[in-house]
């Protein structure tokens, strides 16, 4: 009897391979195309920095990628074991379609419990270590972090800006130092500069040269009589600490950067001090309701794939893609209003999954009737 479950989950697992892959590529290439060109062209960063970025930004790509595959994987599977007959003839053997459909349930079960070790665990982590990615390789190579004619605000008080960059060098620079209200302290300019870095003391060194710029009191810098303008200088060596910027990345963490134990101690956090938790506590709610979609979608897509009864994969992935954007609809809506307790943004988002596992289930009741 082992035969049947054996055959059934080889095939979904074939074909989730499949479709994991295609939804998974058009996913993680839509969103990272943009990123990715500044990383090659501006920044010039290499092969394996590339592969960390890809790496880095998967597990928020499987997040959505996971749930649409194993639906087009369940109508795959079941639109063309029913386009052959197979079902037919399981039935006829004395064969229940929950018999049929058990190990397909199991592997969404299964996928529902990685989804939600991806979204509470790994991708929050892998979403941080996206962020400090330019800085970690600008130990190695700092001039990737130095864009060209784009302000460069990585590190903590400064605010950069050059022209262009070859090698080591930089030209027509201009830096303004921030204070910590956001007030200038002084602006200069470098005709041109030398880049270099200190790796024990995760430090960037910018050399700079023919130097000219303004000056303010640091204990005054709004008053404009204190300003002292024209000051030059040969040679001005500016110190840029990777380390207080990834100290500043590392104290910034959005809840979106927050595993499931770091979630949980800042919604107590929010309740303790009297602040409301409401977005707190809706990240968790959607990330679980991600993961619990894997088993919905399954669910849903047995009956409808017995009733399509379709070998092509374009209808397979074209319902996924239409349930999907269902699902996201709400996803959507429910974070919309998620700052207004009083229209229950929970519900909203958890409602496509009670409506499309109570129509799976009674789909597949209708199926196994007749």
């Amino acid at each position: 009897m082992r035969v049947l479950p054996n055959y059934i989950t080889r095939q979904a697992l074939v074909t989730l391979g499949f479709t994991m892959g295609v939804f998974t590529f058009v996913l993680l290439l839509a969103g990272s195309l943009r990123r990715l060109s500044d990383l090659l062209v501006s920044r010039h960063i290499g092969l394996g920095a590339i592969m960390q970025f890809l790496l880095l930004a998967m597990p928020k790509v499987l997040m959505f990628s996971l749930p649409m595959a194993m639906l087009a994987t369940t109508l795959l599977v079941f639109g063309r074991m029913s386009a052959d007959n197979e079902v037919t003839a399981m039935r006829a053997c004395g064969i229940s379609l929950w018999q049929v459909a058990a190990p397909v349930l199991l592997l969404g079960s299964l996928a529902a419990a990685l989804g939600l070790y991806i979204s509470m665990t790994l991708m929050p982590l892998c979403q941080f270590q996206l962020k400090t990615l330019l800085l970690r390789i600008g130990l190695e190579r700092p001039m990737a972090l130095l864009e060209e004619n784009t302000p460069i605000r990585d590190f903590p008080g400064y605010i950069i800006y050059l022209s262009r960059k070859k090698g080591n060098i930089i030209e027509d620079v201009t830096i303004y130092e921030i204070g910590d209200n956001n007030n200038t302290l002084s602006r200069f300019h470098a005709r041109r500069g030398v880049v270099s870095v200190k790796a024990t003391e995760r430090k960037v060194l910018l050399d700079l040269y023919d130097v000219r710029g303004d000056l303010r009191d640091r204990d005054d810098p709004t008053n404009a009589s204190r300003i002292r303008t024209g000051a030059t200088a040969m040679r001005y060596p500016v110190e840029l600490d990777l380390g207080k910027a990834l100290r500043s990345v590392a104290a910034g963490k959005t809840l979106g950067d927050l595993t499931f134990y770091e979630l949980r101690d800042e919604i107590d956090r929010l309740r303790t001090q009297g602040s409301s938790a409401a977005a707190a506590i809706m990240e968790a709610h959607q990330r679980i309701a991600w993961a619990a979609a894997c088993f919905t979608f399954t669910m849903l897509g047995i009956p409808l794939g017995l009733k399509t009864s379709r070998r092509e994969t374009s209808v397979g992935i074209a319902i996924s893609l239409g349930l999907a954007m269902v699902f996201y609809f709400f996803l959507v809506l429910a974070n919309a209003v998620k700052g207004r307790p009083s229209l229950h943004p929970e519900a909203i988002l958890w409602f496509p999954n009670v409506l499309f596992e109570l129509l799976g289930i009674w789909l597949l009741w209708r199926v196994s009737q007749k």
